[in-house]
Formats: C-alpha cells, sequence, structure tokens
C-alpha cells in the first residue's frame, strides 16, 4: 500500500484502513445503533485496544466516514458548476455529466453511500447539506441564464438530490456497471432538464 505522497504506508496506515474498511462493512449492514465496537474488530480481525488507538469509539470511526463521503459529496459538487459558456445544445449532457460523477463517485464504495447517504443518524444531514451545495452553483447557473429564474434554486436543488436519492439506490445492485450508470444518467439529466412530457419535433 502506498500513500498518496508516494510513501510507503506504515503499519499504523495499514490498520487504520483495515478498521476503516470494516467499520463501513459493520454500519452499513447492521446500522450505526446496532453496531458495537467488538463487531469492528472481528470483522476487521484486530484487538480492540488497537481499535482505540486510531478511534476514540465508534461514533469516531462513524463520524469519520460520513466526513469522508461528506467531503466527496462536497468536492463533486464544485466540479459539476457548468461552465457559462456551454452551449444550449450540450446543456443536458453536461448535466448528465454530473448525475454520472454523482453515481460513479457512489458505486466506488457501497458501504460508504449506504452509511452517509441512505442510512440515520447522518444521512438527512448529508442530504441537506448537499442540497445546500447543489442550490450555491444552481444560483451562479440562474445568473448565467443556464437555468430559469422563477423557480427557486433551493427547490431546484432538492429536486435534483431527490432525483439523484431514488436512482442512487440502485447503485451496486440493479445499476452496477459504468455503462448502466452513464445511461441512467443521462435519462435523469432528460428528467431533470426535459421533464416527463414527450420531446417535441420540428
Amino acid at each position: 500500500m502506498v500513500r498518496a505522497g508516494g510513501e510507503a504506508a506504515t503499519r499504523g496506515d495499514l490498520t487504520r484502513a483495515r478498521l476503516r474498511r470494516a467499520a463501513a462493512a459493520v454500519f452499513a449492514r447492521r446500522g450505526f445503533h446496532a453496531t458495537k465496537v467488538s463487531d469492528i474488530v472481528r470483522e476487521a480481525g484486530v484487538s480492540q485496544p488497537a481499535f482505540y488507538i486510531y478511534f476514540a469509539g465508534k461514533e469516531a470511526a462513524y463520524d469519520a466516514l460520513v466526513a469522508e463521503f461528506r467531503e466527496g459529496l462536497r468536492v463533486i459538487t464544485a466540479r459539476n458548476l457548468t461552465d457559462p459558456a456551454t452551449p444550449r445544445a450540450c446543456f443536458n449532457a453536461r448535466v448528465a455529466l454530473s448525475f454520472e460523477r454523482f453515481l460513479d463517485f457512489m458505486a466506488a464504495d457501497p458501504d460508504l453511500t449506504e452509511i452517509g447517504f441512505f442510512q440515520p443518524p447522518g444521512c438527512a444531514d448529508t442530504k441537506a447539506r448537499l442540497v445546500g451545495w447543489v442550490a450555491q452553483n444552481i444560483v451562479r447557473e440562474q445568473a448565467d441564464g443556464l437555468f430559469r429564474t422563477d423557480v427557486p434554486a433551493d427547490l431546484i436543488a432538492r429536486c435534483l438530490v431527490g432525483l439523484l436519492e431514488q436512482v442512487g439506490r440502485q447503485v451496486g445492485r440493479i445499476e452496477g456497471t459504468a455503462a448502466a450508470r452513464r445511461a441512467l444518467a443521462v435519462h435523469c439529466a432528460e428528467l431533470f432538464c426535459d421533464g416527463s412530457r414527450p420531446p417535441r419535433h420540428p
């Protein structure tokens, strides 16, 4: 295992990574309230004292995982801000790319997604934060003429996150391949941008 900076990982790094994977798996499977530290260390194959070297308790391990997931969403949302020079003909494709990035992120670590986006106690706050980040983008995109301005940015953001929540439940279960996620993202963009009415033909 190699660190992000190219340095070799230490034994401590490897143990922490093992605990992180184990905690994510157990929390996703059992939920926060039903999970015990003993469940995590059993999954990781380490001693309970080793767990407390890295985490103060199960709450700290859970909080670290949720924070990791939220930071990933925040970074992706910042990347998804649409360039004001985007041609109108390319707008749906650009929105599809935004959905695809979200879905790929959610598929990359299904356990982390389950904890951060779908399970209480952290899921409601995660989605509220995502609505806020998306709304910040939409305010700027409205000013650039990319989105309609007669609908509040917050409402548009809530619709986007609600759509993402529903289709995100398929990621890693039904729609497990990159190609399937890409196709799903295109459908999401079409619904989000054009609604459910049949397309107009000249």
